[in-house]
């Protein structure tokens, strides 16, 4: 009984410090869009320079946002590799999105990085602020979207850009989604090594159609791998861009992802 109690009380404490995480997220979004982001238009004129600070402030606001989590015992995490992403420069980063907070944990640890958001954060009022202070990219899934992401890839001292090729975060129960062919599209029109990362969390939380409060048994562990970047003269003989060569490229990123992913489900 006293065991039972115990577990009970913490799933409790893990419940309401999982809402106080997500609220002050949502929070820090409406100061980032509404005091953070004018403040730095005041400081500086020179528009890049703007999405550079904004984008460094939205980094240690996310790094802070997971180290609450962890200092509150809702998770813990493990990074194998992260000094290649600290490196990360002008590289198309994949990941596999087994989470909700995936976006959080990579942005985090890149001290340069766009992403691609969709039309939901876009406009939420409390993400809106930030991602288009920091000139991420509208996934509107349109030609126009592969060209901002080639542009973003292609511009001088580029930072490296961060993409899920699964569209969205993966089933429940799933180790990982089917991959759209957008990232092969872009990496190859870009012509940009890709950094595969892999991400696992146990038990699993926050997956597709799964909302904060659906709280796991215990603290969730997120466990992320970074591997070696992938060059694409390495994989395709062909760099013109046909939709062969993209779908041959989304088939070799895609099978690589999910071999690493049963591999490591069978070690466990």
């Amino acid at each position: 009984m006293l065991k039972k109690g115990k577990e009970r009380a913490n799933y409790v404490w893990r419940m309401m410090a999982t809402g106080a995480c997500f609220t002050s997220f949502g929070v820090g979004g409406l100061l980032v869009g509404s005091v953070i982001a004018p403040a730095v238009k005041l400081y500086t004129s020179d528009p890049k320079h703007r999405i550079d600070l904004t984008q460094q402030i939205i980094r240690h606001s996310f790094h802070g946002f997971i180290e609450m989590m962890v200092k509150l015992g809702i998770m813990t995490y493990r990074i194998d590799g992260a000094e290649k992403l600290a490196n990360s420069q002008g590289e198309l980063v994949i990941a596999n999105h087994p989470t909700l907070i995936d976006v959080v944990m990579l942005i985090g640890l890149m001290p340069k990085a766009n992403c691609i958001v969709k039309q939901g954060l876009w406009k939420n009022p409390f993400t809106r602020g930030p991602v288009r202070n920091a000139a991420y990219i509208l996934n509107e899934g349109s030609e126009q979207f592969i060209q901002d992401c080639v542009q973003k890839l292609q511009e001088e001292n580029a930072a490296s850009l961060l993409i899920f090729p699964e569209g969205t975060r993966t089933e429940k129960n799933h180790l990982i989604n089917d991959f759209q062919r957008g990232a092969a599209n872009i990496a190859l029109r870009a012509d940009v090594p890709i950094r595969p990362v892999l991400i696992w969390c146990t038990p699993s939380t926050l997956t597709k159609n799964e909302k904060w409060y659906h709280i796991p048994s215990r603290p969730f562990h997120i466990q992320i791998k970074v591997l070696d970047s992938v060059q694409i003269d390495h994989v395709l003989d062909d760099l013109t861009v046909t939709p062969k060569n993209v779908r041959a490229l989304n088939q070799f990123f895609y099978h690589l992802f999910n071999r690493e992913l049963h591999k490591h489900e069978q070690s466990c």
